[in-house]
């Protein structure tokens, strides 16, 4: 129950969700915006949507109330940092884990500033007294959110993100080549610690050099996972093994780029050792499934624990081409299907897309897709916190995301000023084509039709653009604006693929084909 108390401050909230951000980073989305079209309206209905929506949780430039919460009734002002609300919009704050999740979607809004400001906010917050850990949630002005940080020994922490911030930091290096991600005092001390010294002070009751959360299944303490509902007290869980594995290998990559040769191949075998132990000990033994956790007196459950089962596959601490991780996919479409096991937030659904998509199970990857979209106007589960799905900004940003890096299949790689895409386009969508996306210093428009063709616009640049354009299944050759041209071959989570590689100058278009 809201107390009345509150009403003034929740007006003020509402008023901000719907009205744009007037700042200089919303200015320079009219330049640029992103655009949609397909043969799918539904899609272009709801793409339209999110990326209002999405601008509209931007703080940037701004100055209003810190620390409002449901039980805060004495908030006070302050200037915000470049931000965006990721987290419940009645919580004037941006959250870890809603951050990692919302960051492609905000660098494809040209968020960039805020992306990098969030996160060196978060970066900053961990230290020597917190054991590493970083602040669970911050106000929009920097500081810590008193409703989850009482002090340094008393606040809201989970495992899994104090990786993910490591793994999307070298995300947003490949989307933007931005080299403070790699070069900032603050941020490559954050990954150092979060890879060294978070893992081995918090590896105490099974050492294994898996991270641990308290066991208790406090957030205040310290747990092991982002599942918060109904599960068991882990000391160790399934997605913070996957998180922690992706950490090492995202930490060992941004060495590689450094061309410090010796700390990446540290790092990278750190990765390649801990998912070997999570395949043939932690995750495989006892169980003909997957163990998603293990609790204080050593014990493993397989089963379903909603977070810490998806975040496996997605973070690809199994094994890709395995019938075992195949069998796993199934296993989590049909407990989503389930009434009793479908969790009841949808930020928490937001994840499933690209998880299939992400494993070539496009029309599964659409279903769920689907089924947020038709979710977006229905009551949340936190009403009062939230009041309708479409509130909750992971849905907007996520939704953007989706259409880019899971339909349209583009993986950047903007230091190189390269882009790789493949068509995952379900039999729902014929088309599509999503114009102004960002890629370091380039902007490019790409269109998709059915799995046939991809066509590339590369719209603005300073130098040559590396495009190399994939299709699902195995061709002797593409066809280059109807040229004939030999191809090679390759495979990605155990799909086939065919591909072919393109340099583009500024300005240039070209299509290719499989026919």
């Amino acid at each position: 129950m809201i107390k009345p108390s509150m009403k003034p401050y929740i007006l003020l909230i509402i008023t901000i969700l719907l009205v744009s951000c007037k700042t200089k980073t919303k200015e320079s989305q009219e330049t640029q915006a992103l655009e949609i079209s397909s043969s799918n309206q539904e899609l272009v209905n709801v793409f339209n949507w999110a990326t209002k929506k999405a601008l509209g949780f931007v703080q940037t430039g701004k100055s209003g109330p810190i620390n409002i919460s449901e039980r805060n009734e004495a908030p006070t002002e302050a200037s915000y940092i470049p931000s965006y609300w990721a987290g419940y919009p009645l919580r004037t704050a941006f959250y870890s884990r809603d951050f990692c999740h919302q960051i492609v979607g905000a660098h494809l809004l040209n968020l960039k500033e805020e992306n990098m400001s969030m996160l060196k906010a978060f970066a900053a917050s961990a230290n020597e007294n917190k054991k590493w850990y970083p602040l669970w949630a911050i106000n929009f002005d920097g500081s810590p959110y008193q409703l989850d940080y009482r002090n340094d020994n008393d606040f809201v922490r989970e495992v899994p993100a104090v990786f993910e911030l490591v793994e999307k930091a070298y995300a947003l290096y490949q989307w933007t080549g931005d080299t403070r991600y790699l070069k900032d005092e603050v941020l490559w001390n954050y990954y150092s610690k979060a890879v060294t010294d978070f893992i081995y002070l918090h590896d105490n009751f099974m050492p294994n050099k898996v991270a641990e959360g308290s066991g208790t299944g406090s957030i205040f303490k310290g747990t092991a996972t982002f599942n918060e509902q109904r599960d068991h007290p882990f000391i160790e869980a399934g997605d913070g093994i996957a998180c922690q594995y992706k950490a090492l290998w995202a930490y060992g990559k941004m060495a590689e780029a450094l061309e410090n040769y010796e700390l990446s191949a540290k790092f990278l075998q750190q990765a390649k050792d801990l998912k070997t132990y999570f395949n043939t000990k932690w995750g495989t033994e006892n169980t003909n499934s997957y163990n998603r956790g293990y609790t204080l007196d050593k014990s493993p459950y397989s089963g379903w624990g909603k977070e810490n089962s998806w975040f496996m596959p997605m973070k690809n601490i199994t094994i890709s081409t395995s019938e075992k991780t195949q069998d796993y996919l199934t296993f989590i479409d049909e407990r989503l299907e389930s009434k009793d096991d479908i969790p009841d937030n949808i930020e928490a659904i937001s994840y499933i897309p690209e998880l299939f998509f992400q494993y070539h199970h496009n029309e599964t990857g659409w279903k769920w897709m689907k089924y947020i979209i038709s979710k977006i106007d229905q009551t949340h589960a936190m009403s009062n916190l939230t009041g309708n799905n479409g509130n909750y900004p992971e849905v907007s940003y996520v939704l953007i995301s989706n259409v880019v890096e899971n339909l349209l299949g583009v993986q950047p790689d903007a230091a190189n000023n390269k882009i790789t895409t493949l068509s995952h386009l379900p039999l729902a969508i014929e088309d599509l084509e999503v114009r102004n996306i960002i890629i370091g210093n380039s902007i490019i428009n790409l269109q998709h039709n059915k799995k046939e063709q991809s066509k590339l616009h590369y719209k603005k640049g300073k130098s040559p653009l590396s495009w190399e354009v994939r299709f699902s299944g195995t061709f002797e050759h593409l066809y280059i604006d109807g040229k004939k041209i030999a191809c090679s071959q390759g495979q990605e989570y155990g799909q086939d693929f065919s591909y072919i590689s393109i340099k583009l100058d500024p300005t240039q278009e070209v299509l290719v084909s499989t026919r």
